[in-house]
């Protein structure tokens, strides 16, 4: 299994343990958008990018993030086990 679905399998038993979702999410007619929206009690709402370790967003990756920080949501772009227990401490928070 590579890290990226490492990270993302982690992602989803956690937040079901939140009693959140990890949805996966794929829009056919709007690319770049991130791998999962998380939805944690109390309408805590993020968007997270999976890549392996040292992997960088495409250009359109990027824009479709700054899109979604212009409207307030906070987007998550993990690739190590750290930055996915501090991604999990902040949505707990």
């Amino acid at each position: 299994m590579s890290l990226e679905k490492a990270l993302e399998k982690r992602l989803t038993n956690e937040v079901k343990k939140m009693k959140g979702l990890a949805l996966k999410f794929w829009c056919v007619s709007f690319t770049g958008f991130p791998d999962r929206v998380v939805l944690i009690p109390l309408g805590k709402i993020f968007f997270i990018e999976f890549k392996d370790t040292g992997k960088k967003l495409s250009k359109r990756q990027e824009l479709v993030h700054k899109l979604l920080i212009k409207l307030g949501f906070q987007v998550w772009v993990i690739d190590t086990q750290e930055l996915l227990t501090g991604f999990l401490n902040a949505a707990k928070g």
